[in-house]
């Protein structure tokens, strides 16, 4: 019997049919998208929106248009990531070199630990005790803790002190892999039925200003809406909360039919939807004379476009409250 050998290179792929390929191999020194998002904490869709709009990095490509980086490329993203987390708008320090870039974080990062303060104490043993609980997939025990924390403690200590952290905490476990989606269902489960039980404990005044609170249409998650709705009705606001997901229009005939002169949004995922850029100049277009404010955590990914309608950006609920109680008369 004759044995046909066939060499074949390491660096090629014999396939039937005597059709050879050649196989894609990666620098070591670059790096594919998934580990430089583990790296940076920057979704891939953040990736792409951020190289798309703003050129902030030009990674290389492979033969098969995958796009490699460089440690440097890493570098640069963990400071864009840094100083947009600090507040900044991703179109304002995209084209500064990483020294200045370096800087501007440095600055904000000290103006904040300055302004920070540790969860209020009182707070603490019932975050604890909700951690606890969502480890252990206790969903009787979290909402007793939850009740219990929202009977004791203050409006500002029950959400800066333990349901923000909660959410935050939860998030980071289950990016890193130590918490479930299972785990994470059940904590938003009971923690949007709790913002939803606070915002009805809080009648507004006669003649309190409103305000329409909503996700806008392609943005299903409503937890950050949900938050939002809560504190403008401790703040003495009237909140119409419309849910999530709903288009430009609607919005805009719901504040027109409650008279109300300010709608807030939540922002959190998708971050490139084109739909969203549309939906907000729709919404300004229908509402030229309403305040719009927007917070989540994809709300920075759509700077440009907020920037352009005039809208409000709020980073965090400290900030959505000192508006809302500046704003109550208006």
């Amino acid at each position: 019997m004759t044995v046909l050998r066939v060499p074949v290179r390491s660096d090629f792929h014999a396939l039937s049919f005597g059709i050879v390929i050649p196989l894609t191999i990666r620098p070591e020194h670059l790096l594919p998208m998934r580990l430089v998002s583990e790296r940076t904490g920057l979704s891939a869709d953040v990736l792409r929106v951020w190289e798309r709009r703003y050129r902030v990095v030009a990674p290389g490509r492979s033969p098969g248009g995958q796009r490699w980086y460089s440690e440097a490329d890493v570098a640069r993203l963990r400071l864009l990531a840094r100083a947009v987390a600090c507040g900044r708008g991703i179109s304002t320090v995209a084209q500064l070199s990483d020294e200045a870039l370096s800087q501007v974080v440095r600055s904000e990062e000290a103006s904040q630990l300055a302004r920070a303060t540790p969860h209020p104490l009182a707070a603490q043993p019932y975050l604890a005790d909700a951690i606890g609980a969502v480890e252990a997939l206790d969903g009787p025990g979290l909402d007793a803790t939850l009740r219990q924390a929202a009977m004791q403690l203050s409006m500002d200590e029950l959400l800066d002190g333990v349901l923000t952290p909660l959410t935050h905490t939860i998030g980071e476990r289950w990016h890193a892999g130590r918490l479930s989606a299972a785990h994470e269902h059940l904590a938003t489960t009971l923690i949007r039925r709790l913002l939803s039980w606070i915002s009805q404990q809080h009648a507004p005044a006669p003649g309190a200003a409103a305000i329409v609170v909503t996700t806008p249409a392609g943005q299903l998650h409503e937890l950050g809406a949900k938050f939002a709705a809560a504190t403008a009705a401790a703040a003495g606001w009237r909140v119409v909360y419309l849910g999530p997901n709903l288009p430009a229009h609607d919005i805009a005939t719901a504040a027109a039919a409650s008279g109300a002169g300010a709608v807030a949004l939540s922002l959190v995922y998708p971050t490139d939807d084109p739909r969203v850029d549309d939906e907000l100049r729709a919404l300004r277009a229908a509402l030229p004379d309403a305040r719009i404010l927007v917070g989540g955590a994809g709300a920075m990914a759509y700077r440009p476009s907020l920037d352009a309608i005039g809208a409000t950006v709020v980073t965090d609920l400290p900030s959505l409250r000192h508006w809302l109680t500046a704003n109550a008369g208006h």
